[in-house]
Parts: structure tokens; sequence; C-alpha cells
């Protein structure tokens, strides 16, 4: 048996209810298939937090941090709760001048500021006197799960029809639209979505549209102060062996929060990874968490991830003929949650989006 709708959406994490939410809202008939729950941890949405920032070195990437800041704004009015957490931010170690150049090009405020001046403001840190930080407000603590349950939950109530534990097995694209077979059925629709994340490869081969993705396993492991004291989120780039360091407090557990080496995992299969924590890489937020921040105790909790990055670390946001492509987070997209979920859905109704996204784009070089 075949059943049709406007759109289907192949992906449940972030930007797949995120879409399937505002695709719904706008009255078109919607189905969001994903092949495991909606907030699993075999992906790249699962877990409680996630960072907000407005701080980057491209004036264009500080732009959509804005509109993704109204962006979230809205989605707590729909949802009547409170899914971003402001802790501002501070920024440590190389191109401070370039995010400050950044942010000031978009009139948004940030204060340059020594190691122990952080520390007197957060007594939880404990920054070298020689450390430059660039602190800005508006940074905070997204609730990742409560943010994948609310956009779902409001698709719904918008009429969106949410299918769970529903892998695709075939995806088929032509000139009259989209079809999808699943063990559970066959679906079709005018336009489809695909945000399936670290799965997203299988997808596009299927249409001959293949992309240079690649997975990788990542991981955050959990601390607990012994004194519970506020603390901002934290992106440190001071050392030159790792991209990033970054640090997540969680503002609704106070005294507790995540330490993890960022763009610092192998390659791996979705279906064939494995949720081991990496000993090697524990042991170096630990010993990172131990000069960093004031007495505390590792939880003995590391959680992993999957990143789905691209060659360029940029997204994938593009539509080809019945398919829009929203894929390649690449480790730094969840921040732009209700933005991409509206690019998405401009590109499924065939709306303009609401900035320029040919950088985003599948032909791009870095691609080709």
């Amino acid at each position: 048996m075949t059943t049709g709708f406007d759109v289907i959406v192949i992906g449940g994490g972030a930007m797949g209810t995120a879409a399937a939410r505002i695709l719904a809202e706008r009255g078109r008939s919607t189905l969001l298939l994903e092949r495991f729950e909606i907030g699993h941890a075999r992906g790249s949405s699962g877990g409680p937090t996630r960072i907000f920032r407005l701080a980057h070195e491209d004036e264009r990437d500080v732009e959509m941090a804005q509109l993704a800041l109204d962006g979230w704004r809205e989605l707590e009015d729909r949802a009547g709760e409170r899914l971003l957490l402001p802790t501002a931010g501070a920024d440590l170690g190389r191109g401070l001048d370039e995010i400050a150049a950044a942010l000031g090009a978009k009139g948004v405020p940030a204060t340059r500021t020594s190691g122990p001046a952080a520390n007197e403001r957060w007594p939880a840190l404990r920054l070298p006197t020689e450390a430059d930080v660039l602190v800005q407000e508006d940074a905070g603590v997204i609730m990742a799960a409560r943010t994948l349950r609310a956009q779902a939950r409001l698709a719904s109530q918008a009429g969106a029809t949410i299918v769970p534990n529903r892998p695709v097995e075939r995806l088929r694209a032509d000139g009259f639209g989209v079809e999808v077979d699943t063990g559970g059925g066959t679906y079709r629709s005018t336009i489809a979505v695909l945000a399936a994340g670290p799965w997203m490869p299988r997808l596009l081969e299927q249409i001959d549209r293949p992309l240079p993705l690649t997975s990788t396993l990542e991981q955050v492991t959990y601390f607990e102060l012994q004194e519970s004291s506020p603390m901002p989120v934290i992106i440190d780039r001071t050392s030159a062996r790792v991209r990033s360091i970054y640090t997540v407090p969680n503002p609704e557990l106070p005294g507790s929060f995540k330490v993890a080496l960022h763009h610092a995992g192998p390659p791996v299969d979705p279906d064939e990874r494995s949720f081991d924590p990496d000993p090697e890489r524990v042991d170096a937020v630990r010993s990172y968490a131990g000069g960093r921040f004031a007495q505390h105790r590792a939880t003995g909790v590391t959680e992993t991830c999957l990143y789905t990055n691209t060659p360029d670390l940029g997204f994938v946001l593009d539509r080809r003929g019945p398919l829009v492509i929203g894929s390649a987070c690449s480790g730094h997209g969840f921040k732009f949650t209700p933005l991409i979920g509206r690019i998405l859905a401009d590109l499924a109704t065939a709306q303009p989006a609401p900035i320029p996204i040919e950088r985003f784009l599948m032909d791009r070089p870095s691609l080709t």
C-alpha cells in the first residue's frame, strides 16, 4: 500500500524535527520517518545539552547565529518551555581578533578580559594569568533532548505524522516526486527532505548524488564541581594538538559540566560504531579539566556521538529536483537548528531562504 504526503522528511534528529515542525505549521501534509526512536543516542542529536554561541570567526556565521537566536525564542514561545539557557561564553586561544572583528561587524558586543578577571567572575575557573579571554554574553546552553521532544510534539500538533523505528530501505526520485520504501510500507510525496545525518551517504548513493561525507566517532566526558558555581560555555583553542576543547555546563544541574575534544575521533560506519569511550581521550579531558577548573570529580560517564563532516566542515543545504538535502553539520550545527529547519522548509516550498546559501550548495568546489 502506498500512502501520499506533500513532504516526507527522512531523519528525526535536530534538523529533521525542525523542518517537519515548520512544514506542518505551513499546512503541508508531512511525514517524518526516523530509523530509531526520536532522541536516540546512535547519531548526532542525542544527549542533554549543546552550546549556543554568536562568537564565530566568519561574520556570516555570526549573522546565522543571530537569526537562529530569534528562532530559538520563537520556538520557546510555541513550545511553552525554556530550551536555551543563557550562561555567557568564553573563547580562549587562537582567533580571538578575528572573532571580535566578526562580532563587531554585526553589531554584537563582546569584551576582552584577562584570566584572573574571568576567574573572579566565575570562581569555578582556573585560567592562567596570561590568558586572553573573549566574553560574549548571549552564549548559553541548549537543552538538546528537550528541544527534540518539543519540535516533534509541535510537528505532531500541527498535523505531521511521525513514524519512529522505520528505516528507509529504498529511495527513488523522478520528475513526478519521491517514493520511499520501508519495512512498514511505501510512501510517496512531491518533495522529500533528507536529514539523515551519518546515514546520508547511503541515501544519496541511491539517487546518484554522492557526497564526500565522513562520519567520525566523538565523545564527551562529564564532571561535577565539589562546590556548585555558575560557569560559561567555553571554546578553548590554546592547544596546538587539537582543533579545540569545549566545555558545556548544565544550568539545570548546578556544578555539572561536560568536556570534549572537538573533531578528535576516528572515521566510523554508523551501523558498526562502538559505544565504548576511547580511554586516551577520557584521560586527555580529565587532565585538561584538572588544570582549568576548581576541585571536581569525574562522574565516570562518557557519552559517544557521531559527527557527519564535509571536507570544508561546511553544511550542505540544497535542493535538487524533488529532493532537499540538509546534512553534514560537521559538529557545529545544533546551535543553528531553528534557522536550518526554516531553510530546509523554504527549499521544500520554493520560498527564498533568509540568508544566501551559495556556500552550502552541493556543487561547491570543495565537494566536487
